[in-house]
């Protein structure tokens, strides 16, 4: 089995932070994009959908981060 030479930059502390602060990030996210925007004085300062992406990679790197543990 090849593999697939990711190495990780920080301890798996901060990578279970990540993980964490992502699917926070992401669930803040989905709540908004299920919101009705009736009134442009309150339009959100990021959309939804990039919450959701930048969440799923704050897990991506945070999960990299924990392979260690694995062993």
């Amino acid at each position: 089995m090849k593999s697939l030479n990711i190495d990780i930059v920080f301890p798996w502390e901060i990578g279970l932070f990540f993980l964490v602060i992502g699917i926070v990030i992401i669930i803040f996210g989905i709540r908004q994009s299920k919101l009705v925007m009736d009134d442009f004085d309150k339009i959100p300062l990021t959309k939804s959908t990039t919450k959701i992406f930048f969440g799923s990679v704050l897990c991506l790197f945070g999960s990299i981060q924990l392979l260690p543990l694995l062993k």
